[in-house]
């Protein structure tokens, strides 16, 4: 039966707080390495390796560089995304000044973005033109400055007065707000750009109006003006249309090019002469020059780099805050060592900035590739310099499919540590698992190195018959037996990320009794689910996890300081790494007293 109900407002309880708890993507890497283009003060989001060409361009086979090659076999071996922060040498330190001195472009041992200036009808100059981003390729950009004749065309029905910011006309075809228009009797013209366009009427700023008559007998003619942009190189082309220097409108040509354009970016220079003479003057394939790359000169602390905010944020510090991301790999420092350009201890410097941040954040893992033809001793004594459970070691380098040369492992076992995250979860130890694309180790080690470096925390590559190149180990660089395994470090990782995530919705909320029931309530569920799906160990949740937040551990003087504090304990799953078999022969004793 229908309830009738008169007129009126009526409260009814909502649904309660959905949990917002669930692991978030993982196995998800951001590399740092070298580019012949792209960004540098940001991280781009890469989905496959066409893509990551496309962005960052591909440096000359004889450099030997590793970026590339570390993200093809991530994508090979079950990768599906990752970030791409490009390296170049952008600043330096001052000995006395820790701030970064960002580069003097009369120093070509400085990454530099190619460019032009462009002059106007008077020679002044008025819009610079620069590369996208910096580095030699852009020295291979041709822009072209051309005026079209107006497509559209129209004239004023009703004379036009000092202090008019309107005008009526016989046709508002082809013209919008930001149109940046002339008007001309054939003895004087003036400028205006349109803020409005109702019916036939165009309008302009009230603090232009017109300073003297314009007859509509004359005729008076109204039309629109701009400038075309074209760039272009070898392989891509861009053209920008309608194009003007009008700040208000929205065709300004930084508001339509820079963001949008994959080439290059323009800055209005603010010239001083009058309209229309302030537009670029035509000019044809004007190349861009004096790019650099900076490669050879980048130094350790570019790669540490520097957070300023949105738009400077280089290196490591710079990608310290993107949260899709949980791993790192830095796969060209053994580039710079071998080219003789940094010391081991330039190399230690970066990874051991890149621990440092993993525990810190405590929200991802490094994946670390030890120097180039390091020895299985060398190996041991490079591992002995890092005690931390948040990242991991692989030996020796791999030789890839249709490639002549050795190239560090972390791009490849990356891929496996997304393959494994995708298919089992986080608590599956990524080993025991095949490489895709690789056909041979530069080291065949014997069983009794793989011992050795087994049990110095060394995760080892092996080649096994009929079963493929693997990766043969799972452990981190610690001596914490509780933290040995990278697989329980993970989990450990993926659960805090998921709590830290999903419990946002906690700040600001009543810090009482019920809400210390709710938090406490959800992170149950949502550990129980984990336990379930064999993410924690324990034949009873019990024994899997423990979740406290309650009026004892909350006490009055944490209220008082706005914190809610929850205790979780967790029962993650550990690797099996030896298999103990044993081979019994039984004695038929009956046979044996039966003989006595």
């Amino acid at each position: 039966m229908v309830m009738m109900r008169p007129p009126g407002v009526f409260m009814e309880r909502g649904p309660g707080q959905p949990s917002q708890l669930g692991l978030l993507p993982s196995g998800v890497p951001v590399f740092l390495g070298l580019a012949e283009r792209g960004p540098t003060a940001s991280a781009a989001r890469i989905t496959s390796i066409t893509q990551f060409h496309q962005v960052f361009g591909r440096l000359p086979a004889e450099l030997g560089t590793y970026l590339a090659v570390a993200i093809e076999g991530y994508f090979l071996n079950g990768g599906r995304e990752c970030y791409v922060a490009r390296i170049a040498h952008l600043f330096e330190r001052n000995p006395q000044d820790d701030r970064p001195q960002f580069r003097d472009t009369d120093r070509m041992d400085f990454a530099i973005k190619s460019s032009v200036r462009l002059r106007d009808a008077a020679k002044l100059n008025t819009l610079q033109v620069q590369a996208v981003s910096e580095g030699v390729w852009g020295n291979a950009i041709r822009v072209s400055i051309s005026h079209r004749p107006s497509p559209v065309q129209t004239f004023i029905t009703i004379d036009g007065q000092p202090g008019d910011v309107s005008a009526m006309v016989k046709s508002t075809y082809g013209f919008s707000r930001g149109t940046h228009v002339r008007l001309s009797d054939g003895k004087q013209e003036a400028y205006r750009v349109l803020t409005a366009v109702e019916g036939r009427l165009l309008y302009w700023s009230e603090k232009e109006p017109l300073e003297t008559t314009f007859s509509s007998s004359a005729p008076t003619i109204v039309e629109p003006v701009h400038f075309d942009l074209t760039a272009e190189t070898h392989n891509a082309k861009e053209v920008f249309r309608d194009l003007n220097l009008a700040r208000q409108s929205p065709r300004y040509a930084e508001r339509v090019i820079n963001g949008s354009s994959q080439l290059i970016t323009v800055t209005d220079l603010g010239s001083p002469s009058a309209m229309p003479l302030r537009f670029p003057a035509e000019i044809a394939l004007a190349e861009l020059e004096s790019g650099a790359d900076g490669l050879f000169t980048t130094r350790p602390e570019d790669f540490v780099g520097m957070d300023n905010g949105p738009g400077q944020r280089y290196g490591l510090l710079g990608v310290a805050e993107i949260e899709e991301t949980d791993l790192i790999c830095l796969p060209d420092l053994p580039w710079f060592v071998q080219r003789g350009l940094w010391t081991s201890k330039d190399m230690e410097t970066v990874q051991q900035m890149a621990v440092a941040i993993c525990e810190t954040k405590q929200d991802r893992f490094c994946i670390l590739d030890l120097p180039p033809e390091t020895t299985p001793t060398g190996a041991m004594v490079w591992r002995r310099l890092f005690d931390t459970s948040y990242a991991a070691f692989y030996y020796p380098y791999l030789v890839p499919m249709g490639g002549h040369r050795e190239v560090p492992p972390c791009g490849h076992v990356a891929g496996v540590f997304a393959r494994c995250d995708h298919e089992f979860g986080v608590y599956r130890a990524p080993a025991n698992e095949p490489f895709e694309g690789v056909v041979d180790l530069s080291l065949i080690l014997q069983q009794g190195d793989l011992a050795t470096l087994n049990s110095e925390g060394i995760n080892c590559l092996q080649v096994f018959a009929q079963r493929g190149i693997r990766v043969w180990g799972a452990r981190t660089a610690t001596g914490d037996t509780q933290l040995k395994h990278i697989s329980v470090r993970r989990t450990i990782l993926a659960i805090g990320r998921a709590l830290n995530y999903g419990l946002q919705w906690v700040v600001f909320e009543p810090n009482d009794e019920g809400l210390w029931h709710i938090i406490q309530r959800d992170v149950k569920f949502f550990l129980d689910q984990l336990w379930r799906k064999g993410y924690l160990n324990g034949s009873t949740a019990e024994e899997a996890y423990i979740v406290r937040c309650d009026e004892e551990l909350n006490g009055g003087e944490n209220v008082t300081n706005g914190q809610v504090l929850v205790d979780v304990w967790l029962a993650p799953h550990r690797p099996a790494e030896f298999i103990g078999v044993r081979v019994v022969q039984e004695v038929d004793t009956m046979t044996q007293e039966g003989g006595a």
